[in-house]
């Protein structure tokens, strides 16, 4: 099941592991979001519209913002800020993996709700999310000016 759920043979899954499957997770969606994530921030840094009709618009759309970047600055530029965005991903996942597991194993430990019921997990997954975005929050700054930067 989802967040803490002990076994009867007692063999648990450890801290480490539950961390270390939140960095896999957080490695391999960074890894394929990244190019889409470089396009968001420029566009979000546009002043003009995302419009055809605005002749001052750099960028219009997904597909021709993706041509254009391409043709200016190659392939390289939808990985800009890549480094720091992996760092941001791997310490994100491994804290809100862990957080959720600490906290869910926190209520069924002391409590009387059943920690596998869909508040609990909306509570814990959200309190999860809290802390990892507090974390991370650092990193998350120099990798959206690092992919924001068009040279």
């Amino acid at each position: 099941m989802v967040g803490y759920d002990p076994k009867p043979d007692g063999r648990n899954n450890t801290k480490f592991q539950v961390a270390v499957a939140g960095s896999v997770s957080g490695l391999v969606t960074r890894a394929l979001i990244s190019p889409f994530d470089v396009i968001k921030i420029r566009f979000q840094l546009q002043h003009e519209r995302l419009s055809r009709s605005d002749p001052n618009a750099k960028y219009h759309g997904i597909l021709q913002a993706s041509r254009q970047i391409l043709q200016e600055e190659g392939p390289t530029a939808f990985w800009k800020g890549h480094v720091p965005a992996q760092i941001l991903s791997i310490g994100y996942g491994a804290v809100q993996f862990l957080s959720f597991e600490m906290l869910t194993e926190l209520v069924h430990r002391g409590s009387v709700y059943d920690a596998q019921e869909f508040s609990v997990h909306f509570v814990c997954g959200g309190l999860a999310a809290c802390m990892a975005t507090l974390t991370v929050h650092p990193v998350d700054v120099l990798r959206t000016r690092f992919a924001a930067q068009g040279e």
